[in-house]
């Protein structure tokens, strides 16, 4: 989080906004003393949210991980370790990727 002075943010208001609606927070002081804060639309929403309305946000953000997680394993190879089989560890993914030319055409 950025701080500027109450005195700095009457010269530079416009790219003080310019970072709020980015996204950035902005913190401004007066005489070193936290005053406000500058945040975003979305982030005021936010904070204006129901704890039903946030659970139900917390809960598409778990599903997304887990179907990324789904894909991931779907994408990484299997080894056969002792008759079993097992996610390669990243040294055997390397080396594999390595030993194949790792998609060079030379």
């Amino acid at each position: 989080m950025r701080a500027i002075s109450a005195t700095e943010l009457r010269a530079r208001l416009g790219e003080a906004l310019n970072r709020a609606s980015a996204g950035e927070r902005v913190l401004i002081e007066r005489d070193h003393r936290a005053l406000a804060v500058l945040i975003s639309p979305e982030d005021a929403a936010r904070l204006d949210e129901s704890a039903a309305e946030k659970a139900k946000r917390r809960m598409a953000a778990l599903d997304r991980l887990a179907a990324f997680r789904g894909a991931m394993d779907a994408a990484q190879p299997m080894s056969a370790t002792h008759g079993r089989k097992r996610r390669q560890d990243a040294a055997h993914a390397i080396r594999a990727d390595r030993d194949t030319g790792h998609g060079d055409d030379d």
